[in-house]
């Protein structure tokens, strides 16, 4: 049975009654408590800057300044930075539950109806107030290369870029509510707004291994290397983080992409610890396995949720630890090492997935794996080397602007590189992240006997249908839980689920279908009725069903009467502040790494340190015939 469109007066009392939550935006009252608490942390936050900025102490600045005695750095640098990784703990801790728990329960009440969404939100003020308490704090001991935010304002790059990427993230809240009314709500993580949440959260590290080489300029700290231990740590859990719904085993978009972001995550990751040692790669490994575990023990035992299976990155961690034996950081070897990485990571993955995952990686998908994840990993590493180059040019640069020109050498074509390689990437992505056509066809669905709201199903389709198929199952959630039923084969295209499915209550169960290589499919077999969209009740009967854009059904909630332009325009606003996240780092990176004076070639640096003290001494001779005048009409007394 396709689905379809309700009567107008059926659609009218539907409406009426509606007893469901929402489908489009927050209520209001919710909306009102959000907004007066948010105006209130971020006057709080103001209040420190202004006091700070003009002479008062704060306890704030207190804490920062004892902070700083015990570690020998800067008061801007220990104390905001470790809020801002507390921020990102908290945040990661919640999305893990806000994933499961849209999984098991659907949409939401409203943003104060989810107890997930407070530790995101707070997560997401804290990474915020880090960077904001950091520019408050800076006075003294700043690094050679600053930003002006007033005349007599002066502040690092990195807590600047890192300020102004929590902001971004920050107003994906409100977007979230605003797309939630014109477009209806999209239970999916990978939703425009979510994207755009996670992916400043993402940042974070960033900007945490900028500020940790700027902090270098002003002096030795007990802290520093602990803190770019862990920024490198929270790059693999940043991307890893993308992928909880095919952790979960209800990905939303075609399977290619798991492998890709999973590239982005370990070359990422990897690159930047091979350059500091075999040690950092396996240690950070260690710890991002140990991070995981924890995540998985406080989504199972603490919220009663349900249990994802995240990625292990060993494959990856692997290579890197052998080629951090003969690392050299030119974009050529970062270029190599994130191919070689990438091999090495599908590889374990794969077996991984096979393990673990309730939607393992078949082998007919590892030929594109090995094209789009490889693109993807040659990319990510000549991007990470360049980062790495910058931040040593950064972390190393003396005190004299003069002395930083001559001994600073970097190819002068490293930035185009690393920006072609940026836009590789991101080809990759906008290739395979939206869903081709799906495979038309139906599939005839016989429904068992039903015992407490459960039933065996059986489903026959023409083999030629399904034949190359990534997944071909049944899927029953936002009912409390999710159940996989795995559909095994009983004859020349019959299949029957392994276990009995939900076709009661709140769940929602389906027939999936994920072909080669873009295409997602889905036919409904029981739909509750939700008044809140309003959609009538898909019954759980016996017979055909066509299949349909998996969205349609998976995320049913979306309007389907909004007209194109407008759906472009809500797109191209998201993507285009997404894309100022990178551009936003990516200038931080290069204004903070830049060289002062001209730019001369490697083979002149020599010539022109032979050259400088000629030049000093010219310049001193200059000074004194210059003066000549002045002590001549002082002797003389002419123009007294």
């Amino acid at each position: 049975m396709p689905l379809s469109p309700l009567p107008a007066a059926e659609r009218s009392v539907l409406a009426q009654s509606a007893a469901t939550p929402s489908a489009g935006g927050a209520p209001g009252d919710q909306i009102l408590v959000v907004a007066v608490f948010t105006a209130a942390v971020y006057a709080a936050i103001l209040w420190v800057m202004v006091r700070e900025r003009t002479g008062h102490r704060t306890l704030v600045g207190r804490a920062a300044d004892a902070t700083a005695r015990l570690d020998g750095s800067p008061r801007w640098f220990a104390l905001p930075l470790l809020v801002s990784v507390l921020g990102a703990l908290s945040g990661a801790v919640g999305l893990y539950w806000d994933v499961s728990y849209h999984i098991s329960f659907g949409r939401d009440e409203g943003p104060l109806a989810n107890p997930s969404h407070y530790l995101i939100f707070l997560g997401l003020v804290a990474i915020f107030a880090g960077g904001a308490l950091a520019l408050a704090l800076a006075r003294d001991r700043l690094p050679r290369r600053t930003l002006a935010l007033t005349p007599g304002w002066r502040v690092p790059v990195g807590p600047a870029i890192g300020t102004g990427v929590a902001l971004f993230a920050l107003l994906g809240f409100p977007l979230d509510d605003l797309w939630h009314r014109l477009f209806g709500q999209d239970v999916t993580e990978w939703g425009p707004t979510h994207v755009l949440m996670i992916g400043g959260t993402l940042m974070l590290p960033y900007t945490m291994l900028l500020t940790c080489a700027e902090a270098r300029q002003a002096g030795p700290s007990r802290l520093r290397p602990l803190l770019e231990w862990v920024a490198i740590l929270v790059l693999a859990a940043g991307p890893v983080a993308f992928l909880l719904e095919f952790a979960y085993g209800v990905p939303q978009f075609p399977l290619v992409n798991d492998p890709v972001v999973l590239t982005v995550a370990t070359v990422g990751t990897f690159t930047l610890a091979m350059f500091r040692g075999a040690r950092w790669v396996v240690s950070i490994w260690v710890a991002h396995a140990a991070l995981q575990g924890g995540l998985v023990a406080l989504n199972v035992a603490v919220f009663d949720a349900l249990t994802p299976w995240p990625p292990s990155l060993l494959g990856g961690a692997l290579v890197a630890a052998v080629l951090a034996r003969r690392a050299r950081p030119t974009l050529s070897y970062g270029a190599v090492a994130g191919g070689v990485m990438t091999l090495g990571m599908l590889g374990v993955e794969y077996l991984w997935t096979q393990a673990t995952r309730p939607m393992p990686w078949p082998a007919e998908l590892m030929p594109w794996a090995v094209l789009f994840a490889g693109l993807t990993g040659v990319g990510v590493g000549v991007v990470a080397t360049w980062m790495h180059q910058r931040l040593t040019t950064v972390a190393t640069a003396p005190a004299t602007p003069t002395a930083a020109a001559a001994t600073a050498p970097t190819s002068a074509h490293a930035g185009r590189w690393a920006l072609l390689a940026t836009v590789a990437v991101l080809a990759v992505f906008v290739v395979n992240v939206p869903a081709g056509e799906p495979r038309r066809g139906s599939v005839d669905v016989a429904v068992g006997e039903v015992r407490d709201g459960r039933a065996y199903l059986t489903v026959t389709a023409d083999p030629r249908l399904v034949h190359d198929a990534y997944w071909f199952e049944a899927l029953s959630w936002q009912g409390g839980g999710v159940v996989h039923g795995e559909l095994e084969p009983t004859g020349p295209g019959v299949w029957r689920t392994d276990e009995p499915m939900p076709l009661a209550g709140d769940w929602k169960t389906l027939v999936r279908l994920h072909t080669p290589l873009h295409g997602l499919a889905a036919a409904p077999v029981y739909l509750p009725a939700d008044p809140a969209i309003p959609a009538a009740e898909h019954p759980a009967v016996s017979g055909p069903r066509d299949l349909v854009a998996e969205q349609v059904v998976l995320r049913r909630e979306e309007r389907q009467d909004v007209p194109g332009w407008l759906w472009g325009a809500g797109y191209g606003v998201v993507g285009s502040l997404f894309l100022a996240l990178f551009a936003t780092v990516a200038a931080g990176y290069s204004f903070a790494g830049r060289r002062d004076g001209v730019r001369l070639p490697a083979r002149l640096v020599p010539v022109a340190e032979r050259l400088a003290p000629l030049v000093h001494r010219l310049a001193a001779l200059a000074q004194k015939v210059a003066g000549l005048p002045r002590r001549l009409a002082r002797t003389t007394g002419v123009g007294a």
